[in-house]
């Protein structure tokens, strides 16, 4: 029997079961919030996209600031916080326009993992929601010029946060 292979294997199990767990924890806490609301939502209005697309990118805003903060790294976070703010910045004149109110963030309930290489694993599946939300709000038929434009420039700015993060985690 090879022991050191089983052991691996503990490892990874155990890190596979402590990141799902802080998936199925982030997924109770923030169930309708952001891309998690719009993954559930089947029939959305206009609002309710850009409701659910700036309460993503405060979520990734703030949850960038946090991992910042706590691993005390500046890179590549820096880069896709500034990137986050500017996003804010551009569903702001649509949520004036289209007279959308959002669910604030309770800080307090986000849970950073506990390695660096975790947030790299989470990064990439926010990512990946991010985009695929984005992409469900395009297939919209209907939706505003102006909107699309928006969320055009989101899902492409996913895009580039999400090869970041695949960058990161090809170091481990």
């Amino acid at each position: 029997m090879n022991f050191p292979y089983y052991r691996r294997l503990g490892k990874m199990k155990s890190k596979f079961i402590g990141i799902l767990m802080m998936l199925v924890l982030s997924s109770l806490t923030f169930g309708s919030y952001g891309h998690l609301g719009a993954e559930k939502d089947r029939d959305m209005t206009v609002q309710e996209m850009i409701k659910y697309a700036i309460e993503d990118e405060i979520f990734a805003k703030t949850e960038y600031e946090k991992i910042m903060k706590t691993f005390n790294i500046d890179r590549p976070f820096s880069n896709i916080k500034r990137a986050e703010e500017t996003h804010i910045e551009l569903l702001q004149p649509l949520i004036e326009k289209y007279n959308v109110s959002y669910d604030k963030l309770d800080e307090k309930s986000l849970v950073i993992p506990k390695t660096l290489k975790e947030t790299f694993e989470i990064g990439v599946q926010a990512e990946i929601d991010n985009i695929a939300m984005y992409e469900k709000f395009l297939k919209d038929e209907k939706l505003p010029a102006d909107v699309r434009e928006v969320f055009t420039h989101l899902r492409d700015g996913s895009k580039n946060h999400l090869r970041a993060f695949e960058r990161q985690l090809r170091k481990y």
